[in-house]
């Protein structure tokens, strides 16, 4: 199974990579609109920064700040992930695996009102997602009690291998 979703994953990156630009905008706005909801009605937001190939968080990100809804973004440990809140966009610096992380200077805890927003190279209407093959958000998914999001391109909604550690979410949002 390993090498299979290895596979899959560098097929994903690559078509990712080759998205057109405005076809990507259109994507990220319709779920942008989708998310907004969610947004709102949660107390807290947990939110991964994204990359220039994944589904646009800068956005919400800013939105939640603009909004007055606490919003924190992960720093990856060895093998955990741990949730700080910001209050701005510009606090972020490089972190590990290049990917923008927060200061960890405010520690956020989760409520069963936080709504986590997740991250997927692929992803069922089931609400299971095909990551980066850390395990981050599955081991954190696993003690989380409030709601799970993956958000996820709809060229990209297939079938995902399945072991017993993956960790199904609340709801998954596919552009329209």
């Amino acid at each position: 199974m390993r090498e299979i979703k290895s596979a899959l994953r560098k097929e994903l990156i690559a078509k990712r990579k080759a998205m057109d630009a405005a076809k990507k905008a259109a994507a990220d706005e319709s779920i942008f609109r989708q998310l907004v909801p969610l947004v709102n009605c949660a107390s807290s937001v947990f939110c991964y920064v994204s990359t220039e190939i994944e589904v646009d968080t800068r956005r919400i990100i800013g939105y939640c700040l603009s909004n007055n809804i606490p919003v924190a973004l992960p720093v990856s440990g060895e093998n955990e992930l741990s949730f700080y809140y910001i209050d701005n966009i510009n606090e972020l610096k490089n972190g590990r695996y290049n990917i923008d992380e927060p200061p960890i200077n405010r520690p956020a805890y989760a409520s069963e009102k936080t709504l986590c927003i997740v991250p997927a190279l692929c992803a069922d209407k089931e609400g299971y997602r095909l990551g980066y093959g850390k395990g981050y958000y599955d081991r954190f998914l696993k003690s989380f009690k409030g709601t799970s999001v993956i958000i996820c391109y709809k060229d990209f909604k297939c079938e995902v291998p399945k072991e017993a550690h993956d960790i199904q979410t609340t709801f998954t949002i596919f552009d329209k």
